[in-house]
């Protein structure tokens, strides 16, 4: 999944694995707008929606659950989610009892080895000797599951040497131990199971649980490929599932409140899954979802993650009940039918009306996925408007409700509504549940961009606080009156004045305002750094590097002069082709071909309106080509143009300077015109190919 996206909790990168209809190991960049269906898997938002990862679905659907976790703000708020982050997590980043398929026996050798310590400690009848040894051979005990093999030397004397009636207690525990690591199931279950009528308690629940981590291995033995998958075709005797059930069920009925109790509940679950059996599955996760976050033994994300890759991945509308599971199915066929996710069949309006029952209990849950059907698959934001009534004057809002005024303010927009900016900003006062407010922002930049309110978005009593947002606008779309202000107000952060001075000398240098960047370079700061490799992201907190445009000294391969001195010879001379060619040096050097404050974000997107400022982007092959036409270009500045010209092309044979691109026999023509009109000049001497 991966992704540009924000919140994400700990760890929790290794948890989330990749089933085909949830994410991607693969880059992207998020859409920066809230009419989209398609999924992505890196702009999933804060909002229940068809684009959102379903994991990320869930964990909204559940946050809303009484008695669950409140949500922890990330410590850098964004527009977009990774719900992980948001979530209380354990101090190790993971959970012991998700149920994530492979279930080697062997990864929980270290915290068996620590409670068989504590166990033992805590039993006086066991004479410090044996007691020692035991611990050292447990400690000693490094199971190779892979291989199958486990136990030493030290554990079978420690074994043998135990002559209390508790340390052979302990000691049969052990041997029972090194069998279930060793893979001798039946040797293992054998001890285990006469470790019923232990005096230690410790003993005698451990035991039990681990007759259920017998069976439930045993019924996995050739199950799993080397990798950790399920092999194809693979199924698992219904004599072992049976075995495995009953024996976790065992457990679970003795001890309510044990030790092991939510991690022998994670076990079941993994038996219903190899079993295939949905309709238990589903059964353990709806009884889950019902209970409060304190009594699950698992936290949501993770339990998200579980039932996404566990229930949904082979769900049907059909099989499915409970109404939490059900819309988080239900919103993953929604999806619009492009991107990367062939996951899903699109839901047709009369399968989704036909659950309705499914949703008694949950009306305005089924309300709002008829809303999004009428809206991103049916093309009538009316109806969705008609389904979501106005409910924007909240003091707080679940993330149901949240989105419920959302979608209608997505509607308000496809219809027009004059009063669509008075609902973006009412609903700003109840978002303030973690991420909310971002999103929100975003509907009210989006909007202001196209309704001549840029200068709102800067005004200092502005609700548009968003960083993030802020720089895409100054990036893309700001003129420079705009970027002249923000480069100076006093009440931006230091980073948006750095962002606005950045992107207005930067366009001003390469777009023609020639006379207006002499006067600005002024606004550069004492101090401010000038070398940097971190232009292609403006989204670090590193002050940026805008002395790079007041530097006082040479540049390139041609003699240029500090860049200053060449932005005051095109002031005076826009034509001057030596200058020509070192702002060519400039952009060259620094490495600004094709850089992002170049390139126009997509229509719908937020700074995807046309530019307000003057001109058009710099390309140096444009430049190059100019100054070899150019009558009044000296003979060096001719060949040195054919010489990087030619060059744009190297060594890949595309056009890597920007511009409209060039066909090789033109640059054949420029390699032999640079050969035969300068032939003893440094570059036609330099240039050996063409390409």
């Amino acid at each position: 999944m991966v992704r540009t996206v924000l919140f994400l909790l700990l760890g929790l990168g290794a948890l989330w694995s990749v089933p085909a209809h949830a994410s991607g190991d693969y880059s992207c960049g998020p859409a920066w707008k809230l009419n989209a269906a398609a999924y992505s898997g890196c702009d999933d938002l804060p909002m229940l929606g068809p684009r959102n990862d379903s994991r990320t679905n869930l964990a909204l659907l559940l946050a809303d659950l009484p008695g669950a976790a409140r949500l922890v703000a990330p410590a850098k708020p964004s527009v977009f989610l990774d719900i992980a982050l948001l979530m209380p997590r354990s101090a190790d980043g993971g959970s012991p009892y998700f149920s994530d398929g492979e279930g080697s026996r062997c990864r929980s050798n270290v915290a068996g080895a620590s409670s068989f310590e504590a166990a033992i400690r805590a039993n006086a009848k066991v004479p410090e000797a044996e007691r020692a040894a035991l611990i050292a051979a447990r400690q000693g005990l490094q199971p190779d599951c892979a291989q199958g093999t486990a136990g030493s030397t030290a554990l079978v004397a420690a074994v043998n040497g135990a002559k209390s009636e508790a340390g052979k207690a302990f000691a049969a525990y052990l041997d029972g131990a090194a069998a279930f690591y060793a893979g001798d199931f039946d040797g293992a279950a054998a001890r285990f199971a006469a470790l019923g009528n232990a005096r230690d308690p410790w003993l005698r629940e451990t035991g039990r649980y681990m007759l259920g981590r017998v069976a439930v291995n045993r019924a996995q033995v050739d199950y799993y490929d080397e990798y950790g998958s399920p092999k194809d075709g693979a199924k698992v005797a219904p004599k072992l599932v049976a075995e495995a059930e009953n024996a976790l069920r065992g457990y679970m009925k003795a001890y309510p409140k044990g030790e092991y109790f939510f991690s022998a509940r994670g076990l079941l679950r993994r038996v219903y899954w190899l079993a295939q059996d949905r309709e238990k599955l589903e059964a353990e996760y709806a009884a889950l979802i019902a209970l409060p976050d304190a009594q699950r033994g698992i936290d949501a994300v993770s339990l998200a993650q579980e039932i996404d890759a566990k229930l949904l991945a082979t769900a049907t509308a059909e099989t499915l009940h409970d109404p939490i599971l059900l819309a988080a199915f239900d919103l993953m066929h929604m999806r619009a039918a492009e991107g990367s996710d062939p996951c899903c069949q699109p839901l047709s309006r009369a399968a989704l009306d036909a659950q309705r029952t499914k949703f008694a209990r949950n009306p305005a849950l089924f309300a709002f996925l008829q809303a999004t059907h009428a809206y991103h698959l049916g093309g009538q934001p009316q109806e969705t408007l008609q389904l979501l009534p106005d409910a924007s004057h909240q003091a707080n809002f679940s993330y149901l409700e949240f989105s419920r005024q959302m979608l209608r303010g997505m509607a308000l927009e496809a219809r027009a509504d004059r009063n669509v900016r008075g609902f973006w900003v009412d609903l700003l006062s109840g978002a303030k549940a973690p991420g909310q407010r971002p999103v929100v922002e975003l509907a009210l930049a989006l909007h202001e961009e196209r309704h001549d309110g840029l200068g709102r978005v800067f005004a200092p009593d502005s609700p548009i606080r968003s960083q993030e947002i802020r720089d895409r606008l100054l990036m893309n779309v700001a003129d420079a009156k705009l970027l002249r202000q923000q480069a100076q107000a006093a009440g931006a952060s230091a980073h948006e004045r750095d962002v606005a001075l950045f992107t207005l000398l930067y366009k001003e240098a390469t777009r023609g305002s020639h006379r207006d960047f002499v006067e600005d370079m002024r606004l550069v700061p004492a101090g401010t750094p000038a070398e940097a490799d971190y232009y292609f992201d403006f989204s670090d907190t590193k002050p940026l590097p805008t002395a790079v445009f007041v530097k006082g000294k040479k540049l390139g391969d041609y003699g240029c002069p500090a860049f200053p001195e060449t932005q005051r010879r095109l002031a005076a001379a826009p034509g001057d082709a030596n200058a020509m060619l070192c702002l060519g040096e400039f952009t060259r050097v620094n490495g600004f071909d094709g850089f992002f404050l170049d390139a126009q974000p997509a229509a719908d997107e937020l700074g995807g309106t046309p530019t307000r400022f003057a001109g058009t982007p710099y390309a140096r092959l444009d430049a190059y080509q100019a100054v070899m036409a150019s009558p009044t270009a000296s003979p060096d500045d001719k060949a040195y143009a054919l010489f990087r010209a030619v060059n744009c092309y190297a060594p890949s044979a595309y056009n890597a300077c920007g511009g409209k691109g060039v066909e090789p026999a033109v640059r054949k023509g420029w390699f032999q015109r640079l050969k035969r009109d300068y032939p003893k000049s440094r570059w036609a001497q330099e240039l050996r190919y063409y390409w």
